[in-house]
């Protein structure tokens, strides 16, 4: 009955069967069961403890040893083999794994490549560059059945260490429900010209998540190529088949035709079938500064459409400090089929709508969450908190493991998921208590950000949109330290679509004003007659920093946390100690952290004779106009206030001889003030900071660098005081 089920290739049921016989070949039979079922590690165990007789068994025992990266057991195995039926198998599968043609020379096996390779180029004309792509060929083709083809062939040479750490792995992520990933030939090029082939064993196919069945789908291609040193030219094809477009009939897809070293020839190809109208647009044009021409080559094969791009000399991007991210940098071709953001929605909604159903779990936990709650409000705080703390979030970006949402049921029951997982479980939960919510697709900061001229479904993330007493309130549960009507950075300022239960809607996430995200330091230190001290401090965070500020605190041992604050105090007192510190509001998200501190030290002045000089308290990071000039715009973040208070009490034996002068800058990006007071025996201090700006223009640069060195300038003004007897 076993080899019944087993020679219809029922391998679950035959191994039933095998797992109960005593028959000498059950199991043999029982790995090979195992094997077709992807199952290495206990296929692998049972060939293990067998006494194999069989070619068979050793060519199966081969090829499990290859899917675990076993390769030497695995040519063990296959040398084993002598019969005809397998002998000509595993010389094959033998050539994968050592696939080396010690005297192939690319001159005479590629001599068109060798122009390409061994063509004079002057090193110095790329200073800043760890590797040439030499040549970058990309197609894509839609075709008339609805499945996509992508074709990729780069030829790389590695300049330097940066080159080679950058290259000689080389990963593909593909989702396996739709997609699989083809070798079509992949070679390292030593400098003389001799080829080493990159066989099965430089090969690994593996699941991104391994440690979350759900998104088992998202997988990497990697190849590590052989023998990779400097001057070593690097060469793969990779073809990447989808089953499916994303809704059996639309494609969307963003090309950037720059990256982080120079190319020397692209060509990229689109094919699409005569009938399917394909939408184009070109973003951040005014980067380009390599003669990119928008319009490409137009060719018409029967019911095939093909459109080619063809570059030469594209620059490298050089990084610049806080530069803005690259998809506001980089000329880039956006390609979209959707024929307006109706179809987009009918698309997702009908992934989506039948996910958000509440279990009797999820029915019983919101009753639970919101059985003390008295306001609408008070109910979507709790679910919010609980969503984002107690579901923990894996960090899928969304399109990576496919679009479509799990159920949220199962995400209740798994109590972790992805964005997309994360916001179906929070909607649905909302709903229950009878609160108006809505899944929300957002592209963040860093990524694309949605254009309504140009219907995409170039997404990155899922959060939710709440409406209450006439407000929208944007919720992302991934961010598990971000408070109710908080919302992380990334998510602020982008254009979003929302998914009503009948209609979409596209709206602006808000920005939040500078003084939502505070932070206020306050120290209060008193001076003993030898000059010994004792301090206080307190740190009071809102919006960007209270989540930086709880995440290090959730999530950072107890002993190390000393040690942090410890250093801190080394920088107001060398050896100076830690007397203890308080944690206040870590458990909820419903009010702000607050951590105080207090502390003792043997000292606090630096010494000058008589005279004591009281340490810089304030300074401002000229890093960001260390450039004469700026390609690019300064990306100053998030719009932020600071806070910063001293108080010191003196004893009477220290007088003051300089008290600083009022600091007052304003300019267009930002405001600051510092001010020293003598109030009795005390200097106080008090410095407020603000944000008027998030980015600095190129055109603006030389002046913004003015006002920050100059800023710096005024603030190494110290504070005087000499002793008397």
């Amino acid at each position: 009955m076993g080899k019944l089920h087993f020679s219809r290739g029922e391998y679950g049921l035959s191994l039933e069967n095998f797992q109960k016989s005593t028959h000498p070949l059950a199991k043999k039979y029982s790995a090979l069961s195992f094997y077709h079922m992807n199952d290495f590690a206990d296929a692998l165990e049972i060939f293990n403890k067998i006494e194999i007789k069989d070619d068979e068994s050793y060519y199966y025992l081969a090829l499990t040893c290859e899917r675990l990266n076993l390769f030497d057991q695995a040519l063990k195995a296959y040398r084993k083999i002598q019969s005809r039926e397998f002998k000509d198998l595993a010389a094959n599968r033998i050539d994968n794994i050592e696939k080396e043609k010690s005297t192939a020379n690319i001159k005479t096996e590629d001599p068109d490549l060798a122009k390409i390779i061994f063509s004079p180029k002057d090193s110095q004309a790329y200073p800043q560059a760890g590797a040439l792509i030499l040549s970058a060929k990309e197609s894509v083709e839609i075709t008339e059945e609805g499945t996509l083809e992508t074709d990729i062939h780069y030829v790389i040479k590695i300049l330097n260490e940066r080159g080679k750490e950058g290259f000689a792995e080389s990963l593909f992520e593909y989702d396996s429900t739709f997609e699989k990933v083809e070798l079509i030939f992949a070679r390292t090029i030593r400098p003389d010209g001799s080829i080493v082939y990159v066989g099965s064993k430089h090969i690994r196919d593996v699941s991104k998540y391994v440690n979350f069945p759900l998104y088992s789908n998202a997988r990497l291609f990697i190849i590590s190529f052989p023998e990779v040193t400097l001057g070593s030219i690097l060469e793969y094809r990779i073809r990447v088949k989808r089953s499916q477009l994303v809704n059996k009939k639309d494609f969307f897809l963003s090309y950037p035709l720059k990256g982080y070293e120079p190319v020397i020839s692209s060509e990229f190809r689109l094919i699409f079938p005569k009938d399917k109208d394909i939408r184009l647009k070109f973003i951040n044009m005014e980067y380009n500064d390599f003669g990119f021409t928008v319009n490409p080559l137009r060719e018409e094969k029967g019911k095939k459409v093909s459109y080619l791009w063809r570059t030469r000399g594209i620059p490298q991007i050089i990084p610049e400090v806080n530069m803005p991210p690259e998809p506001e940098i980089n000329p880039t071709i956006l390609i979209s089929t959707f024929a307006d953001w109706r179809s987009v929605y009918e698309w997702w909604q009908g992934l989506v709508e039948d996910k958000i159903k509440p279990d009797i779990h999820i029915k019983n936990k919101v009753r639970q969450l919101i059985r003390k709650m008295r306001s609408n409000e008070e109910k979507a705080r709790a679910i919010y908190n609980f969503c984002a703390k107690d579901i923990r979030y894996v960090a899928v970006e969304y399109g990576q493991a496919g679009y479509e949402p799990h159920a949220a049921a199962d995400i209740f029951k798994n109590k972790y998921g992805d964005c997309k997982d994360q916001s179906v479980l929070l909607v649905t939960m909302l709903r229950e208590a009878g609160l108006n919510a809505f899944p929300v697709l957002v592209s963040t900061k860093g990524y694309y950000n949605m254009r309504e001229d140009f219907p995409s479904g170039i997404f990155d993330h899922c959060i939710v949109v709440l409406y209450l007493k006439g407000r929208m309130i944007f919720l992302d549960p991934t961010a598990e330290t971000c408070s109710f009507g908080d919302i992380p950075f990334d998510d602020q300022g982008r254009k979003v679509m929302i998914f009503g239960e009948e209609e979409y809607f596209i709206e602006d996430v808000p920005v939040k004003p500078p003084e939502f995200n505070l932070i206020k330091q306050e120290i209060r230190i008193n001076i003993n007659k030898d000059e010994s001290l004792y301090g206080e401090k307190i740190n009071l965070t809102r919006g960007v920093y209270d989540q930086g500020q709880r995440s290090w605190l959730l999530y950072t041992q107890p002993e190390l946390i000393k040690d942090t604050l410890k250093s801190v105090i080394q920088d107001i007192s060398i050896g100076g100690k830690l007397e203890g510190y308080s944690i206040k509001n870590l458990a909820t998200l419903d009010f702000p952290v607050i951590l105080k501190y207090s502390f003792s030290g043997p000292e606090y002045f630096i010494y000058a004779g008589k005279l004591r000089i009281m340490p810089q308290l304030a300074s401002v990071d000229t890093f960001l106009v260390v450039k004469e000039s700026r390609k690019y715009p300064v990306d100053l973040g998030f719009f932020s206030r600071k806070e910063f208070y001293l108080e010191v009490a003196l004893p009477d034996n220290l007088m003051i001889k300089y008290l600083p002068e009022k600091v007052s800058y304003d300019t267009p990006w930002f405001s600051f003030i510092q001010e020293y007071m003598l109030k009795g025996n005390k200097i106080l201090l008090k410095q407020i900071r603000f944000d008027k700006k998030d980015r600095v223009t190129q055109d603006e640069y030389a002046d913004f660098k003015k006002a920050i060195e100059g800023l710096a300038l005024s603030l190494k003004q110290r504070v005087v005081l000499e002793k008397v007897d």
